[in-house]
């Protein structure tokens, strides 16, 4: 007993595509067919490109975020070690604002659309 194959849905789908065209051929309606695929694929396109758009918008505007963060961080912490000066305590903020600023960074250079 031989095993029959499923036919993938990726060739049923182009299978019963090309009968679809062959009907509309058949009936004169080819054209119509042409011009409506084409406004799709231009459709689709505008949609992609609209979609790359937004998210290189949203790159910047994390890249952006990040930065001022770094600025605000710097700001804060050297308020901190105004405010606490004992030098145990100071050492502690200056590795926990490393830490902070790394991370912020990392942010800034995974973005590199600018």
């Amino acid at each position: 007993m031989s095993m029959v194959r499923p036919i993938s849905l990726r060739l049923r789908h182009g299978v019963i595509l090309g009968n679809a065209h062959a009907v509309l051929a058949g009936t004169g309606r080819d054209v119509e067919l042409k011009v409506s695929r084409n406004r799709a694929i231009l459709l689709k396109a505008h949609a992609i490109v609209a979609q790359a758009r937004e998210q290189d918008r949203l790159r910047r505007c994390a890249k952006l975020a990040a930065l001022r963060a770094i600025h605000a961080v710097r700001k804060a912490y050297e308020i901190q070690e105004k405010i606490n000066s004992a030098p145990s305590d100071i050492e502690r903020w200056r590795q926990r604002q490393a830490l902070v600023e790394t991370e912020l960074t990392r942010i800034v250079k995974l973005v590199r659309h600018e």
